[in-house]
């Protein structure tokens, strides 16, 4: 059976997707006063500062001198704020000064964008091909909810021989993430396999808990919630602290023989600039696979910081988007700002001829053996 994390720990990781402009409103013109969007970018401001938990992992009690440089830049144009759009991009700006992911100003709330990621879409977003007799290319350009049955069905249906191919592409180019539990029929196609996990750690802020107060109403009654609670409780008693997920600081996955699909001699995956949050987990996790080699560029940057919440702006126009947990990951290893480094490095494609080539590459590689 699959052994990763806890159903607590899998839950939290799941709502861990990166938010982008695909999921922002359309109505962003609507009229914005300077005096409102002040006191949006003054709480903004202020409430990361003691509760964002990639910003406490700085350990920041007031904003560095660059930062605050932005801060005063960005003030000086809300006097000619005249849109909800202006005031949004001026407040986005201060934002990406700080971390480039899993901080930003928005107009959905978390709910909107979790239902808008489990709609079924029209075409599937997932697409496979048959390249040759050997090697098969799978593309997934998003991790939104849905994904997670369309690769399920994909699988069910042996589309395009994924289950047969000696070798697969996995394209994950432009994926900007979504939710680590769409992730999870990827790993029986690349065969048995043991991969570890470094668990997050939790800032126990009075409006975190908050937050996980607010999550727990929302879950049935069950397992899952009793857990929940417990480490809500856990929580109160760390306050304004940094609090484990679990005891132990890392956690194995195992796909064992039992639970494999397939088993193909090699698998490469595609990756560049634009894969962050869920997209960088599955690569950061499946290249401790010994058969799985990266190609392409490094990925967005966005994975230390993560486990988004929310809350409302004092105007109500926006949902500011924070993270609540951080991976005090090892000197060297950080991934956020960064990106994961691909095994093999590819020049960025100037044109869709050269991104396209990018694929043929691989297949070239892997027919010929030129990973041996």
């Amino acid at each position: 059976m699959f052994n990763r994390f806890s159903q607590l720990s899998l839950f939290v990781l799941s709502s861990s997707f990166f938010l982008c402009s695909s999921i922002q409103a359309a109505d962003e013109l609507s009229p914005m006063t300077p005096s409102e969007c002040q006191k949006d970018f003054n709480f903004s401001s202020e409430f990361i500062l003691k509760n964002d938990a990639g910003i406490r992992a700085k350990n920041w009690d007031n904003y560095p001198e660059n930062i605050q440089r932005v801060i005063n830049e960005q003030n000086a144009k809300i006097t000619q704020v005249n849109s909800v759009d202006a005031c949004k991009e001026i407040t986005n700006h201060f934002l990406k000064s700080i971390r480039k992911g899993h901080l930003s100003l928005g107009r959905k709330t978390i709910s909107e964008a979790i239902t808008e990621s489990s709609t079924i879409q029209s075409s599937n977003l997932v697409t496979t091909q048959k390249l040759s007799e050997q090697t098969t290319l799978i593309t997934i350009p998003t991790f939104a909810l849905s994904v997670q049955n369309q690769l399920e069905k994909i699988i069910q249906d042996n589309q395009n021989q994924v289950l047969d191919a000696r070798y697969l592409i996995l394209d994950l180019r432009k994926n900007s993430g979504g939710f680590d539990t769409s992730v999870q029929p990827l790993y029986p196609l690349l065969g048995a396999a043991e991969y570890w996990f470094e668990i997050p750690q939790i800032y126990a802020s009075t409006d975190n808990i908050q937050s996980w107060k607010e999550t727990a109403k929302t879950l049935p009654d069950g397992e899952i919630k009793v857990e929940f609670n417990r480490m809500i409780g856990k929580l109160e008693s760390n306050k304004n602290s940094w609090v484990g997920m679990k005891k132990q600081k890392e956690e194995k996955y195992v796909i064992a023989h039992s639970d494999v699909k397939a088993t193909p001699q090699k698998v490469v995956i595609l990756s560049d600039e634009e894969c962050g949050s869920s997209c960088e987990m599955f690569i950061l996790t499946a290249r401790q696979n010994p058969n799985v080699l990266v190609m392409g560029r490094n990925t967005y940057g966005a994975l230390d910081a993560s486990n988004i919440r929310t809350i409302k702006t004092p105007s109500q126009q926006f949902t500011l988007y924070y993270a609540t947990t951080f991976i005090h990951r090892r000197i060297g290893q950080q991934i956020d700002d960064i990106g994961i480094p691909p095994h093999i490095r590819l020049a960025k494609p100037q044109n869709p001829t050269e991104y396209d080539a990018e694929v043929k590459l691989a297949q070239h590689y892997l027919e010929n053996n030129l990973w041996k």
